[in-house]
């Protein structure tokens, strides 16, 4: 019998793949039929259609009664249900771009856990900005997987409390569904048992369908654009160490022609996330407004806060500032490479090809890395502000 000694064993390795590194968005993704399985997509898809077949009756209810609400100038109750429909519109976009995408969204998480692999050869100083980097990435994780999940929570544990609360009351309680709407067909008998119990556990199950997939496509946003910024980083460091610690001239070379590919290597990563994540962030700048607004405007008709839909209008602010903080994080680190290109001890070797290629890599560094909606809106703070400008203004609009 063999015995194997401690020096046999495989160390750990400290960094692991997409999947291990960022395991809550990943669960999310795969969960809501999103994760980029290029041999899956078809049954990914039909999956998703029979669940959305299976809600068609909430659906169809939802959309008699916005039109019914549109048509009796019940303009509260349109407001309510015009802040939902952002969010279905929002997941029905979401849902089929991604199944639809799946040939360039897989290759952009391949390319995250062959560079966390990587970075298990690398020294100590670069595991650092690794260190750094994947915690401002799991913040990002984090807070997609809490806003949608509050949230989505927070519609059936409010009617549920209320009604807890007045049955202990009174045995003449009023009966609240998770969103309360009038039901086609059925309104003589929508408060009734067991129809009610029914219907509130049915709409529960919507609840449960549209939290991962606010959490996982939202989240790897957040986790693509961070894992940029740390490749624009580690370019910096490695040209930056290359200057300090080559010996010989040659030495010297073979570094900057390493930095270069990795230059090239972190543009052809911008034009990935920019061609999985573009078409979805126009969808979130044109629907976002829209629902800030119909919330100030339900604040506006109540004349007090409701907590659920007012809640609602804190996400849907958080749900725009997420996305444009970390796109213009990326957008300033970006900026700041060419300076730090600049910075390195260059002129101690006084090189001429070295030189030559150092101002090739600032030249192409110096262009920024935007993040835009399909090439029609620019993602950063700008955008953020101008957005709570537009919905206020419209508010004043339609409260006019």
């Amino acid at each position: 019998m063999e015995i194997k000694t401690s020096t046999d064993v495989t160390p750990e390795k400290k960094y692991k793949g997409f999947n291990e590194t960022f395991k809550l968005c990943a669960f999310s993704l795969a969960f809501a039929f999103l994760y980029p399985n290029r041999t899956t997509a078809m049954k990914r898809c039909v999956t998703i259609t029979a669940i959305v077949t299976f809600c068609g009756g909430q659906l169809f209810w939802f959309i008699t009664y916005t039109f019914k609400c549109l048509y009796t100038l019940d303009i509260y109750n349109f407001a309510r249900n015009m802040t939902l429909a952002v969010v279905l519109v929002l997941f029905f976009i979401k849902t089929y771009y991604v199944i639809y995408a799946t040939h360039k969204f897989a290759p952009l998480l391949d390319k995250i856990s062959e560079d966390l692999s990587e970075a298990n050869n690398l020294e100590e100083e670069f595991q650092t900005l690794y260190d750094e980097h994947i915690k401002i990435a799991k913040v990002g994780e984090i807070s997609w997987l809490l806003i949608p999940t509050i949230m989505s929570a927070l519609f059936p544990i409010y009617a549920g409390t209320l009604m807890t609360i007045e049955s202990i009351q009174t045995d003449d309680y009023e009966r609240r569904m998770v969103h309360d709407m009038d039901l086609l067909f059925v309104e003589d008998i929508q408060s009734e048992t067991p129809f009610f119990q029914c219907m509130f556990a049915y709409n529960c199950v919507r609840c449960v369908v549209l939290v991962p997939n606010y959490c996982g496509f939202d989240g790897s946003f957040c986790i693509a654009t961070t894992h940029l910024r740390l490749k624009l980083k580690l370019l910096a460091l490695k040209v930056d160490k290359a200057f300090k610690n080559s010996r010989t001239r040659h030495e010297l070379r073979m570094k900057m022609n390493e930095a270069i590919i990795d230059h090239q290597d972190a543009l052809d990563f911008y034009v990935q996330l920019q061609n999985v994540y573009g078409p979805w962030l126009f969808a979130v700048f044109m629907l976002t407004s829209f629902m800030i607004s119909f919330n100030l405007y339900q604040i506006y008709l109540l004349q007090r806060i409701d907590p659920k839909y007012t809640s609602f209008g804190v996400v849907g602010v958080l749900h725009i500032y997420l996305p444009c903080h970390y796109a213009s994080e990326l957008t300033k680190t970006s900026e700041e490479t060419p300076l730090d290109l600049y910075a390195v001890q260059w002129e101690a070797w006084a090189d001429n090809e070295v030189t030559k290629l150092l101002i090739f890599m600032i030249a192409g560094a110096q262009k920024g890395m935007i993040v835009t909606g399909m090439d029609l809106v620019v993602f950063d703070m700008e955008l953020f502000k101008s957005i709570l400008q537009t919905s206020f203004s419209f508010f004043n609009l339609i409260t006019a």
